[in-house]
């Protein structure tokens, strides 16, 4: 096993998730001297520092920015995944030949276990968590979840051996890393691309081509389960040199297909329905069979495929009922920041709640094209409650003259009060931002949380 004793690293972005302190922890305890720097203050790490005051001895913290030495003294890079390839100071050490990882590609060169890896604009958190339940429930504990859905996976590789297997979400951030190093999963998994996270890679181009990664390193005992309904993606089989499994609702001649009547076919042949479901909306029909794919290719048994797909109930943060409160429903669909997660949404509930619907919606532009949603949203949305932020400004001029618009709130209890005040019995109120989150939250975890926490503190009027 590769060793980091006396390894000089440098933690590139600390942040408030478990993935900087999953590895700032592993890295101390393999005996790494540990340097962590970030560009927030002491008091807005304050929850992630209080986790590593044990070791505040054995790590030193150069906090409120970066120092350009820290780039050049240390051996190893850990970055993390909101960092941009362009960032001035990873420049620096790519120049000075430094060994540059995200959490994601060390722990494949690390872990002695197989890799599903899952990746996407949308679909892909429930796709992996799917896919994880219904592998746990053939094979229990040997199953690890981890990657881009907020666990660390760096904190279980001490306990895996070659009989275990971890399913993991991966983000193109992740994966624009793990291509650098020339690493994919044993099963790559593709739900779609769509247009996403252009403030983060230069173009859409640039963004396809972080995603191919999950697969371009594969060999010919790999596999590759993807969306063949997708523009883009479709394109993906004729680049692949592992074994490629197709999904689709469209076409009857791919691997798996699922007809109207939720039969699902192999290679033409029937295998099961699935009319005991509780996921609803066509975008979940391919989350499902994406995950189907996945956990067949692994030898699951049919009976335990069914069996957790008529128990599972999707995501927090994922069209998530929250509460009913004088006749008004409340949904957290915190994760819904692409354009395609927006109309997802609107797709799902407008049948039954046209015009009933009163979305709070907003935050941080990442180069999104709204234009796409004005139709929808004009005739769906009873109104909209906008967050303060730079996508809410475009979406608010996308939406000019629609006779229910308030905002801009930079107050989210403010925001959920009016979305409240508006609402009548019969309709939704939903948090759908299709943004970013960071001007106003840690992260859309916390976004959501508080979405949750404060409408179960309403009370009725």
């Amino acid at each position: 096993m590769y060793s980091f004793k006396n390894k000089k690293v440098l933690i590139f972005g600390l942040g408030l998730n478990d993935g900087g302190l999953g590895m700032t922890e592993y890295l101390v305890k393999k005996g790494a001297k540990v340097t962590v720097t970030d560009g927030k203050s002491e008091e807005e790490l304050k929850s992630t520092l209080k986790q590593l005051e044990k070791y505040r001895d054995r790590i030193i913290f150069h906090l409120r920015g970066h120092k350009e030495e820290d780039f050049l003294e240390n051996d190893i890079i850990i970055r993390n995944p909101a960092i941009k390839p362009q960032n001035e100071y990873l420049q620096i050490a790519e120049k000075a030949g430094k060994e540059i990882e995200m959490e994601m590609s060390l722990f494949h060169k690390l872990t002695p276990c197989p890799t599903i890896g899952i990746t996407g604009t949308k679909g892909k958190s429930t796709t992996t968590t799917l896919i994880f339940e219904i592998l746990k429930e053939e094979y229990g504990n040997k199953i690890i979840l981890g990657g881009n859905i907020g666990k660390s996976a760096v904190r279980v590789l001490d306990k895996l051996d070659k009989n275990h297997l971890a399913v993991l979400e991966l983000s193109s951030f992740q994966l624009d890393t793990m291509g650098k190093n020339q690493l994919s999963p044993h099963i790559a998994v593709v739900t779609n691309i769509y247009q996403d996270h252009i403030d983060w890679h230069s173009t859409t181009d640039e963004y396809i081509e972080a995603k191919k990664n999950i697969f371009r390193y594969q060999t010919s005992n790999d596999y590759l389960v993807v969306n063949i309904d997708n523009r883009v993606t479709k394109k993906f089989k004729d680049d692949c040199p592992s074994n490629v499994i197709t999904f689709s609702l469209k076409d009857s001649k791919a691997t798996y297909f699922l007809n109207s009547d939720l039969e699902v076919f192999h290679n033409g042949k029937k295998i099961f329905k699935l009319d005991k479901i509780q996921l609803k909306g066509e975008h979940n029909k391919y989350n499902i069979l994406a995950a189907i794919a996945a956990t067949r290719a692994y030898g699951v048994k049919d009976v335990s495929i069914l069996k957790t797909l008529e128990k599972f109930k999707g995501v927090p943060g994922r069209q998530e009922f929250v509460r009913e409160l004088n006749g008004i429903k409340f949904y957290n669909d915190t994760t819904a920041t692409s354009v395609e997660a927006v109309l997802a949404m609107l797709e799902s509930f407008t049948p039954e709640y046209k015009k009933k619907i009163i979305m709070i919606t907003g935050g941080m532009d990442k180069g999104l094209d709204y234009s796409q949603l004005e139709k929808k949203m004009r005739e769906s949305l009873k109104a909209l409650v906008l967050l303060e932020g730079t996508a809410s400004e475009k979406i608010e001029e996308q939406m000019e003259g629609f006779e229910s618009i308030h905002g801009l709130y930079g107050d989210f209890k403010e925001a959920i009060m009016q979305a409240y005040h508006l609402g009548e019995k019969g309709d939704i109120v939903i948090l759908c931002p299709g943004a970013t989150s960071f001007n106003m939250f840690a992260n859309e975890f916390d976004r959501g949380k508080q979405f949750v926490n404060y409408v179960n503190s309403l009370e009725k009027r």
